[in-house]
């Protein structure tokens, strides 16, 4: 049968109020933490009130959702102490209806069952310090909040550091019982904080793929151009203009990658190696100029300048002027010597 101290939550709760964990809530400026652990609370003493539930108990429980409510208006008014008080008396409200509903469930327990209950308060007795599991669950959220900070993804952790915390004081107190509870709460919050990582990474992923598939696509036009001007085939450069279609659509970051290879493949069809070489060295001096723009100290009328003669190689690689893409790749490969130079 579940009863309320078979819920991890509000063991928690219940060890804050009676364990005497509040003050180091009340540590924490985010008040508003205060009202998410009372609610879960309620939420939950509430599932184990029914119709057949006495009188007393369901006032105890009007009583404590009103305090709850007055927690929030006492922290919509930047009331501290007040807000304090009502998160106390509420819990200590929900702690009291949780022992009379537990009492009230064991009294109709078979002897069996009371036997079995006492057999496992008997094995929690004897529950090992669980010092080993909280610091693994530090060290892998510490690692959450790295790769968090690295996808810039607006995740709380402040949660998580209470609950924290609050383990901490319970294994200092010797409540073992309590602390395996609260970590497996927060094992049930990384769980949700690693998807929502996932979910912002793969989006992150998925646009730096639309911007690479974006820049290939500038490559492949002038590909495509320079392969009607040499006289290539109408079929592979149809094949191209069609792989094109396909790239500029494509969504996720394996159909970009599917594309390109196909693309590729296409080109070794026939002969664009000049074309390709050139190509290359477009993008690498495309690279250098942007390191070097982001450089502390250097003159940006000389990046703005080398900017343009960029532009310049790209419309006569497109008109597949070689001869004249050649010259302006050495003048720009001694511009941005010259822009290293200067720091």
């Amino acid at each position: 049968m579940k009863t309320i101290v078979t819920f991890g939550l509000f063991i928690l709760v219940a060890s804050m109020v009676l364990g005497g964990a509040t003050s180091n809530i009340y540590a924490q400026d985010d008040l508003s933490i205060l009202v998410k652990l009372a609610k879960r609370a309620q939420d939950q003493v509430q599932s184990q009130i029914s119709s057949e539930s006495s009188d007393k108990i369901k006032r105890l429980f009007e009583e404590g959702a009103q305090n709850v409510n007055s927690l929030e208006e006492s922290i919509k008014n930047n009331d501290a102490d007040s807000a304090k008080q009502h998160f106390l008396t509420a819990m200590k409200i929900f702690t009291q209806i949780s022992k009379q509903t537990q009492s009230d469930v064991s009294a109709k327990e078979s002897t069996s069952e009371v036997v079995a209950k006492t057999a496992s308060d008997s094995a929690r007795s004897t529950i090992k310090d669980p010092s080993n599991d909280l610091q693994r669950l530090q060290v892998y959220v510490n690692s959450l909040k790295a790769i968090a900070e690295k996808y810039n993804a607006q995740i709380d952790f402040s949660e998580l550091d209470e609950l924290f915390r609050l383990s901490k004081q319970q294994i200092n107190d010797n409540q073992f019982a309590s602390a395996l509870d609260t970590l497996q709460k927060i094992k049930e919050i990384v769980v949700e904080i690693n998807k929502k990582i996932r979910d912002e990474a793969s989006k992150q992923e998925s646009q730096r793929a639309k911007e690479y598939a974006q820049k290939y696509l500038e490559q492949l036009d002038r590909l495509i151009g320079n392969a009607k001007k040499q006289g290539i085939s109408e079929e592979i450069i149809q094949k191209l203009e069609n792989a094109r279609e396909n790239l500029s659509s494509a969504d996720n970051p394996n159909d970009i990658i599917r594309e390109i290879r196909e693309i590729l493949s296409i080109k070794k069809q026939f002969e664009l190696t000049e074309n390709d070489r050139l190509e290359s060295r477009v993008l690498q001096v495309e690279k250098t100029l942007f390191r070097l723009s982001q450089m502390n100290g250097v003159d940006q009328d000389d990046v703005n300048n080398a900017r343009d003669t960029l532009q310049s190689i790209k419309r006569h690689l497109h008109a597949g002027e070689f001869d004249t893409v050649n010259e302006l790749l050495k003048d720009l490969t001694k511009q941005l010597q010259e822009i290293k130079n200067s720091l």
